[in-house]
């Protein structure tokens, strides 16, 4: 049973990013990211815990900070990739040397970044009953 539920959840997942448009994509990672840097906050006596939602929080930026446009973003992708190698540099100081201070400066630019997507996300949003 928990394995199809598992699976249930998955296609939800996907589903959701599948039928998602870029922004809404975008402000799915920022959610991951939080999400996972806030279980590292959580557990960070266990450093397995830690290691493991600390490693999707770097996947996630990474692949953030890999998808940035600098031609077409000019100085807002600059000032992005400086924000994702801030970030990646404390979630890896936080995970190598166990500094937790790392992590707690990081989760604010992250949370930020995120509030901005969503309110980029609502206002591209097509009002309900307006078809």
């Amino acid at each position: 049973m928990q394995f199809g539920a598992h699976h249930a959840h998955l296609a939800y997942q996907q589903g959701q990013v599948g039928s998602a448009n870029p922004v809404r994509i975008v402000l799915l990672l920022y959610e991951g990211a939080v999400r996972f840097g806030r279980q590292a906050q959580a557990s960070f006596d266990e450093p397995a815990v830690r290691g493991h939602a600390l490693g999707r929080t770097h996947a996630i930026v990474s692949e953030l900070l890999s998808a940035l446009d600098h031609a077409r973003g000019g100085p807002i992708a600059t000032n992005l990739e400086s924000l994702y190698q801030f970030v990646l540099e404390g979630v890896i100081r936080a995970n190598v040397d166990g500094d937790r201070s790392s992590l707690d400066a990081v989760i604010p630019v992250m949370e930020t970044l995120e509030s901005a997507w969503r309110e980029l996300a609502d206002s591209h949003r097509p009002e309900s009953g307006s078809e």
